[in-house]
Order: structure tokens, then sequence, then C-alpha cells
């Protein structure tokens, strides 16, 4: 017995002289990266409220708010919102249309000095929904335009004032020469638009989020968009007031034919009106319909 507690004791003694490796302890791996390690954790524990997958923090961000253009590079989802914050390798979008997680997306901005359009492309790594809906996007191979500008407007972060503000909430529906159409006109509103084309989409983004309107790009004269284009402004505009009957619904066109029902349609706006026309349909006071 005596020997097998002297053979037990020297086998303590052996162990406790060969060090541990570093990839049982995982001390190296905590000493090094521990503040990923952290947010990764407290990226997980956030799964309740969004959607993430591995969208890299490593670079500053900045709060920067410019109006932004995305398409999916398949199927042709498009949408016209403002980014949250920018970086090297990252978009915040503050938006709440629905992108499935690693869906690659085209992202076009303004470059407010420049004036030229910056163009990348991204992957949706983040999803996030609720109140604070925002999409996170990881950039494929950023050009070296799109870090030029995000490093030269950063520069200006610090001393730009932020002022708290509700960006309205719009679905547009339409043809795809139609949404085209009207691209410009909808990027420089600073509204978080989403773009429709048939009954399915129309369905999907009626039940994302509470909407502030809903905006038909249809004519209503039967030469333009043929004899039913009316009967289709009535069964979209009945869908929403059966869907949320508060949002605002206008019909966009260039001939208002036919009689308006006030019940249903809230205004027309004239093609050629601009941005200004738009903004007053949206906010007019229509008293309760």
């Amino acid at each position: 017995m005596d020997r097998d507690r002297a053979q037990q004791r020297g086998k303590h003694k052996i162990g406790q002289r060969q060090p541990r490796p570093a990839h049982a302890t995982g001390t190296l791996t905590l000493k090094l990266f521990g503040s990923y390690a952290k947010r990764s954790e407290k990226l997980s524990s956030c799964a309740g409220r969004g959607t993430i997958f591995t969208l890299s923090r490593r670079t500053p961000r900045y709060r920067l708010s410019l109006s932004a253009t995305v398409s999916s590079l398949l199927g042709g989802q498009r949408v016209v919102c403002r980014t949250r914050d920018l970086s090297a390798d990252g978009i915040s979008l503050d938006s709440v249309a629905r992108f499935d997680l690693g869906t690659r997306v085209s992202v076009a901005l303004v470059d407010p000095d420049a004036g030229s359009v910056v163009e990348v492309i991204g992957e949706v790594a983040r999803v996030t929904e609720g109140a604070h809906a925002a999409l996170g996007l990881r950039l494929l191979e950023p050009s070296f335009e799109w870090k030029s500008m995000v490093s030269r407007l950063s520069q200006r972060v610090a001393d730009a004032p932020t002022h708290a503000q509700k960006r309205r909430r719009v679905l547009v529906v339409g043809d795809d020469q139609r949404q085209r159409g009207a691209m410009a006109l909808y990027v420089t509103s600073g509204w978080d638009v989403m773009f429709a084309s048939d009954t399915e989409s129309v369905r999907d983004a009626l039940a994302t989020a509470p909407l502030d309107a809903v905006i038909a790009e249809l004519d209503t004269d039967p030469t333009a968009d043929g004899p039913s284009s009316w009967m289709v402004i009535v069964e979209l505009m009945s869908q929403c007031r059966r869907s949320q009957p508060q949002a605002r619904r206008i019909v966009r066109g260039s001939n208002r034919g036919g009689d308006f029902d006030a019940q249903l349609v809230h205004r027309f706006v004239d093609r050629d009106a601009g941005l200004d026309a738009l903004v007053d349909a949206l906010t007019a006071d229509i008293g309760a319909l």
C-alpha cells in the first residue's frame, strides 16, 4: 500500500512539472483577444432582439446619416433608406426592410463632398427588428473610393450636431419601370422607403412594420397603364386600408382619370409636381377618414 501511495505522489509531481498547453487553458487567447471574446458573448446574448451573423467591428464606426439605395443582387428587392453609421468595412442601415442573412446587395450612396455616386457590394450580416430596426452589412472588398470617403467624413462627425427626428416609413407600389423613374425623388426624401411590384411583395411589406404612407406609382388614364389600372389601385388601397388604416393612401400619376373615393384614396399627386407636393400630401391634415 505504501508503494501505491508513493507511485501516486510521483505521478502527481510529474503532472505538476509539465505545463498545460495553451489551447487547453485558453489563457493566451483570452489575454490577446479578450475584448473580442467579450463582444462576441455580448452579441450572442442579444439574439432575442435580432439576428446576428458574424459582423466584424474591429474598425471604427462613425455616426453618419446618408441617403442610400440598396438593391439585392438576386431577386430585385430594392429599398431607399439612410445610413445609421459607416466604417471602412461595414454599414448599418436604418431600415425596416427584411433581407435574409447572407443576402448580397449593392449599396449606392452619394459622396456629399464630391457629388459622385459611390457603390459597394455587401452581405447582410445582422438583422434587428422592432422599434429600432436596422440592417448590418459586411462589405466585400470595399473600394479605395469608399474608404477615402469614410475617412474624410469621419473627421467631421465630432463637430456635427445630432438632431433626433422621426423618419417616415413609406411603401411605394409600381412596376420596375415606375420604381426606377421615381428613384431620384425618393432618394432625396430622407424617408425609409420600401418598394413592391406585386401582390405578394405588397402583403409582405404591409406586415413588416407600421407605415406612414402607401404610394401607388400608377396612372389612372386607361391609355397609359391599361383599362384595369384603376381596379388595381382600388384593390391595392382596399388592402392597405384593411391592413394599416392609419397609413396615408396616395396615388402619384400623370393623369387623374376617374373619381376618387376619399375614404379609399386620400390624395392624388401629379407625377411632375415634385417632392414638395408629395410631402404636402403626406403631411396635410385630412381629418378622420
